[in-house]
């Protein structure tokens, strides 16, 4: 927990929690002030009779001058702790959002998106939490307490002492099996607040699905399955930590009691001068005592929400320090050529596999031209078109771009030169001119619908009420399969890329409509090199290159026309979609 904050505090952090230090020493001053006022008035009072009330009135205004002074620094000392806690855990939440979006696609397997919600949200509030109530009591408490023991120990007897050491005991070793019972438990609520989120996360995301197949009850019944084991573990620490209060408050007023009872015991045979003064004395030990045992209640409140902020700080700390698989180069190189792309003999395995999924992939595109790749699921293509922009890197052989290996470039300067279309069509919330012009938020809308026209979106758009101001929801959830997909495309071509990449990018398009796309592309980006990835023929017949995967590997490459004749995969596919007489054969 501290590792995690003192790493991510600036300076003016570490000021704040000075001054929280010094203010906290002038509010135990003026508190001790009045129990000392108290001992004071209470003599005064007893002497009412001979001194007058003037001395009365007199330590009175002291202990609410001291009281004010008290109120106002714990007003500043809040204030000061909440700003730094929240100016902390806002740091922390930026560098873990900044860390995940520099992630690799191979950096995510080790943590899921569910879990990456969590620990931005729930551990984060943990964070805060146990930070600002850190920063609240934990200079507080133990100045406190030892200046309160020190008094109590010089103007008590042995008799005081060992009663109050024995109530202090008795209330350490109840907190302390409470926290061994429940400090486990906060590691197993983490788990199950992700278990939580994956299971409404997936029914949410499926809800077609769940629909489609009257699958409710069994989404419910997984549901209801880690709500209860939740609530479960909830419960317990909830019933663990209810003890604590009361037998707080019993300690106090078990305390109270047993100091009245041993003082009363030794005035008992006191001379009224004698007993007189041990009276005023009790009144200041009641209260010392009470200081010593709600200085231990606020670290115990601190020590029973630490474990569980703790666990968090750890897993906030796994996504911040995780080392991103994939990092620029310290001496970048300039590109040496424009819009060309070179696999010599690649290879790719997913971490923790001994196996390439993809290997001895090699070809050449030129600039302008159109590669595609084509195979059956799983086959490696997306795989392969992901090594181009850096998505992952190749584990043997090189991937050249613009003439350099794309590891030698900055990963900004080679995505600035990539206009990406993703196998699954993702739109964000905001409206449609954003969404295209996501890479140049200053784009006109001129050439927005530049792009969109390209796309065959500007149509249907423009049928919309707003245009292109008409609202997009999370995801793209009001638009269909198709309007996303040419949403998707119209971004990737608004910023006229030297390389555009279709993953799959027009199976929601008919075949017009992706022959129409196509043309565009080709007549308005003569000189962007395109690569593709299909599964229907018909897409990539006219593509210059055609690289024909099976099992990673490639079992051919070139035309249309010369691997419906000589590739058998390559026929094989063809054959399943077109006649022998639409292939020419």
């Amino acid at each position: 927990m501290f590792k995690l904050l003192f790493k991510n505090m600036k300076a003016r952090h570490w000021i704040a929690v000075v001054v929280v230090l010094l203010l906290t020493l002038a509010q135990v001053f003026f508190m001790m002030q009045i129990v000392g006022y108290i001992s004071l008035l209470t003599a005064a009072v007893q002497a009412s009779r001979e001194k007058g009330v003037a001395e009365i009135w007199w330590y009175g205004l002291y202990m609410a001058i001291c009281a004010i002074l008290m109120a106002a620094i714990e007003v500043i000392i809040r204030f000061v702790a909440s700003a730094t806690a929240s100016g902390t855990v806002t740091l922390l939440r930026e560098k873990m959002y900044e860390r995940v979006n520099e992630f690799a696609i191979s950096d995510f397997a080790s943590f899921s998106t569910e879990s990456l919600i969590t620990r931005t949200t729930n551990d984060m509030q943990n964070v805060h939490l146990a930070w600002l109530t850190f920063l609240k009591t934990a200079f507080v408490a133990p100045v406190t307490m030892v200046w309160s023991i020190v008094l109590f120990v010089q103007y008590a007897n042995a008799s005081l002492t060992i009663v109050t050491a024995i109530w202090l005991v008795l209330l350490v070793v109840v907190v302390v099996v409470l926290l061994l019972l429940v400090t486990p438990k906060y590691r197993i609520v983490q788990k199950l607040t992700d278990a939580l989120n994956v299971a409404s996360r997936e029914n949410l995301t499926g809800v077609r699905v769940v629909r489609a197949f009257n699958a409710e009850q069994y989404q419910e019944g997984k549901f209801e399955t880690v709500n209860a084991e939740f609530t479960k573990v909830q419960i317990f620490t909830g019933r663990a930590l209810a003890l604590f209060t009361p037998f707080v408050t019993f300690v106090m007023m078990g305390l109270s009691l047993s100091i009245l009872w041993v003082t009363a015991f030794f005035i008992n045979g006191m001379n009224a001068e004698a007993a007189n003064s041990t009276f005023a004395a009790t009144n200041a030990f009641v209260m010392l005592s009470g200081q010593i045992v709600m200085s231990f209640v606020l670290l115990i409140t601190l020590i029973v929400i630490w474990p569980r902020s703790s666990v968090s700080a750890k897993r906030i700390q796994e996504v911040i320090e995780h080392q991103v698989s994939i990092l620029d180069t310290d001496s970048p190189v300039e590109f040496r050529e424009r819009g060309t792309i070179e696999f010599r003999n690649v290879g790719f395995a997913y971490p923790g596999s001994d196996v390439e999924a993809v290997s001895g992939i090699s070809f050449t595109v030129k600039r302008g031209e159109t590669i595609a790749f084509i195979g059956a699921t799983g086959s490696g293509k997306t795989t392969i078109i992901n090594m181009i922009p850096r998505m992952a890197d190749c584990t043997s052989g090189e991937v050249l771009v613009d003439g350099v290996n794309v590891k030698n470039v900055l990963q900004k300067d080679l995505r600035d030169r990539i206009g990406y279309v993703p196998q699954r069509g993702f739109l964000f919330k905001g409206n449609i001119k954003d969404n295209i012009a996501f890479k140049n938020p200053e784009m006109s809308l001129a050439e927005v619908r530049w792009a969109a026209e390209i796309a065959d979106a500007d149509g249907f758009v423009m049928k919309k009420r707003n245009g292109y101001d008409s609202e997009v929801a999370q995801g793209g959830s009001n638009f269909s399969g198709g309007q996303k997909q040419r949403l998707c495309i119209a971004r990737a071509l608004a910023t006229k890329p030297e390389i555009l990449i279709f993953d799959d990018s027009f199976s929601a398009l008919d075949y017009r409509t992706d022959k129409t796309v196509r043309a565009r592309i080709k007549e308005q980006l003569p000189e962007a090199t395109r690569v593709i990835i299909a599964q229907r023929v018909g897409t990539i017949m006219d593509a210059d290159q055609i690289v024909v995967l099976d099992h990673g590997k490639m079992v051919g490459i070139g035309k249309h026309y010369d691997l419906v004749r000589n590739c058998p995969v390559y026929q094989e596919i063809a054959l399943s979609q077109l006649s022998k007489e639409e292939l020419g054969l």
